[in-house]
């Protein structure tokens, strides 16, 4: 696969992801389960990314997109709805 093909799937599942995301502003509460995917998911992307930077699989330029995904797992998950009370 060349890297824009690559390039292409991620930004079409991150701009879906996204848009779920602003709907889930309506009601956080509801969406712990996507918010809580969204933050996992980031981070799980992140270590894969890390991971082929530090194996020369890909550049080390892609440590910034390590970085953001970083900021983006820990913030969703810190900001993320409590879990309510049964």
């Amino acid at each position: 696969m060349n890297r824009e093909a690559a390039t292409s799937m991620m930004f079409s599942l991150y701009v879906t992801l996204g848009v779920f995301m602003l709907l889930a502003i309506r009601n956080p509460p509801e969406s712990r389960s996507l918010i809580a995917f969204t933050a996992w998911s980031s981070l799980a992307h992140a270590v894969v990314m890390g991971t082929q930077a530090m194996r020369n699989m890909v550049g080390r330029g892609e440590l910034t997109g390590v970085s953001v995904l970083v900021v983006i797992g820990v913030t969703l998950i810190a900001l993320a709805p409590a879990k309510p009370a049964c």
